[in-house]
């Protein structure tokens, strides 16, 4: 079961029992993420901006998949170098 169904049952049982609304930190540690704040060059915010409008994302949207994905990318990358 992935986070969001875990997250939308435990909302769901919650409000069948009549529980009071979680707070916004109790979603956001359910949630499993947290935030962090970076400072970009004004450059890379430009492109960053430019790529978001054209794939219809937020720029916070779009810079997590893509610090997510160079993650993995580094990852598999260090992998085959210590081989």
């Amino acid at each position: 079961m992935s986070i969001l169904q875990q997250l939308r049952l435990e909302l769901q049982q919650r409000f069948e029992q009549g529980a009071a609304p979680l707070s916004a930190g109790e979603v956001a540690d359910a949630a499993s993420s947290e935030r962090i704040n970076v400072t970009l060059p004004q450059g890379v915010m430009d492109d960053l901006k430019r790529h978001a409008l054209q794939e219809g994302r937020s720029c916070g949207n779009l810079a997590s998949f893509l610090i997510e994905d160079g993650l993995r990318r580094h990852a598999v990358i260090s992998r085959v170098a210590d081989l």
